[in-house]
């Protein structure tokens, strides 16, 4: 049975959409699936990614939402590249990891061939286009294929208060690739030296610095623990146009000598510092009026392989992520007093804090990695 998956985000480009579509396409025989995905700027690292790659890779312009015109011109390349797959490796299923606009070829190719397709949703790709003109569309597309494939239960949710069946939706979540975490612990730099983090309680946020993701409300709970554990370091790793804003509230609440703003990291940085974290936490939120929801929340993982215990906020996909009081805890992601009185339990109850992360490693090991996510994949046929 050969899948054609069609992701206009994919490596080596960087993203959680990208890593998604990578993990859960690598646990398919590379035999049976081609990719076609759109070109990049970078030709050179796109071409070494490419012939490393086990499966078949295509990059042709799929995807250009520069005007109408070229946005149209490249939906009909997409829908002649599938024709010329079909008769080519006689394509049983298509896969659309991004559902808008390339899975408008989905409902084209079942009728012209009776291939099957599945879109997949991420959050926001879907709930962001509501109020769109083209939100009739993108309906059609979701309607009409054999199953939609949600990120999680959130997202599922989601879909059905938009009408699409329950019984059309399976839910596959972003998993784990442990060997992305394998990073080189022994640097020249070592980060405790770096950003001051020896003898220090460390909390760390690993995550785009955008206003969803809730930095300024963690900025806001530390002020109340602060007096009590005044040897906490807060460290932010990431970039993003949100870092202005973070950086006034630090200004303001006095905690300049408590928060460490790494900006981009390499792996092996970002390695070294979640071995010397003593917890993590991103209480994300729902920013309603733009329609921004954190989809799931892989950085939760990604924490509990390093045995940390982590704090997230209670909405959008995170329920899926955090194990509420099993490897972690649920907060209201807008209570900075609730926020506070966790990491002040967290980091005083090392004993507590050990077993919420022992818990989430567990759990990450047995359950969460991709090579689960492609066993859900596979009952798809």
């Amino acid at each position: 049975m050969h899948k054609v998956f069609v992701a206009v985000d994919f490596p080596p480009e960087k993203g959680g959409i990208h890593d998604y579509a990578y993990g859960l396409i690598s646990q398919i025989p590379a035999e049976e699936v081609t990719v076609l995905t759109n070109i990049i700027k970078d030709t050179e690292e796109s071409d070494q990614f490419d012939r490393k790659a086990d499966f078949e890779i295509i990059r042709k312009r799929i995807y250009w939402n520069s005007n109408k015109v070229l946005l149209i011109l490249s939906q009909i390349i997409l829908i002649l590249q599938l024709i010329f797959l079909k008769w080519r490796r006689k394509t049983d299923e298509i896969h659309f990891v991004n559902v808008f606009p390339v899975g408008v070829a989905g409902p084209f190719m079942k009728a012209l061939f009776g291939v099957k397709y599945f879109p997949y949703v991420h959050g926001l790709d879907v709930m962001g286009m509501v109020n769109s003109r083209l939100f009739p569309l993108l309906m059609i597309i979701l309607r009409r294929s054999d199953k939609v494939i949600a990120n999680s239960q959130y997202t599922k949710s989601k879909l059905i208060e938009l009408g699409i069946s329950e019984q059309q939706i399976v839910i596959i979540p972003p998993g784990l690739n442990v060997s992305k975490l394998s990073g080189n612990s022994e640097l020249n730099e070592d980060v405790r030296d770096k950003y001051d983090l020896h003898c220090k309680k460390v909390m760390i946020t690993v995550s785009r610095l955008v206003e969803r993701k809730g930095h300024d409300i963690t900025l806001r709970a530390i002020r109340h623990v602060i007096p009590r554990i005044p040897h906490l370091k807060y460290v932010i790793c990431g970039d993003g146009p949100y870092r202005s804003e973070l950086e006034r509230l630090v200004r303001q609440y006095a905690l300049e000598d408590v928060v460490v703003f790494t900006g981009g990291i390499s792996d092996d940085e970002l390695h070294q510092l979640y071995q010397c974290s003593d917890l993590f936490i991103m209480p994300s939120r729902d920013i309603k009026e733009k329609g921004d929801v954190e989809g799931f929340g892989i950085v939760f993982l990604e924490a509990n392989y390093y045995r940390l215990p982590v704090i997230g906020g209670n909405s959008g996909g995170i329920p899926d992520a955090v194990r509420d009081h099993v490897t972690g805890y649920l907060v209201d992601p807008l209570d900075e007093r609730e926020i506070a009185d966790r990491i002040e339990q967290l980091v005083v109850d090392e004993e507590l804090a050990q077993k919420l992360g022992d818990n989430g490693y567990d759990w990450v090991i047995n359950h969460c990695l991709w090579s689960h996510r492609g066993q859900l994949l596979r009952q798809l046929a």
